[in-house]
């Protein structure tokens, strides 16, 4: 009897186990999205600020929507740069435009529980800013 107790509070355990597991992921992947999306709104707004001459630019780098210093008055696009959620590091991967960043995507290579279509690993979900 004490054998198949222990046997059955295993099995218990490793469900539990999982379902916590599948619960992180779940967590980390809503967590993408939000960050993503910020910093996405973030290079959308960047880009919208009519600069002197009248020429609209992308950011050369992501610090530049913490302090955008490029007019009269320094406005803040982004309160703070955000570690990618899946791999937890700081360095998202960027999508270029130039030399300016349109957009963000996570480094990671594993797959997505719930993506877009098409989407088979992190990085090829981006958030980039459209161009209408």
């Amino acid at each position: 009897m004490l054998i198949w107790w222990v046997a059955l509070s295993g099995l218990m355990l490793a469900a539990l186990a999982d379902n916590w597991s599948h619960a992180m992921r779940r967590q980390r992947e809503a967590e993408l999205v939000f960050r993503g999306e910020q910093i996405r709104q973030a290079i959308e707004a960047y880009h919208r600020v009519i600069v002197p001459g009248g020429a609209a630019q992308w950011p050369s780098r992501l610090e530049d929507l913490l302090e955008d210093r490029r007019g009269p008055v320094m406005v803040r696009h982004l309160r703070r740069l955000w570690p990618d959620p899946i791999t937890g590091d700081a360095n998202w991967g960027l999508v270029m435009e130039g030399v300016g960043i349109k957009g963000v995507y996570s480094n990671s290579t594993g797959r997505p529980l719930a993506a877009p279509e098409g989407v088979d690993q992190y990085k090829q979900w981006r958030f980039v800013v459209s161009n209408g």
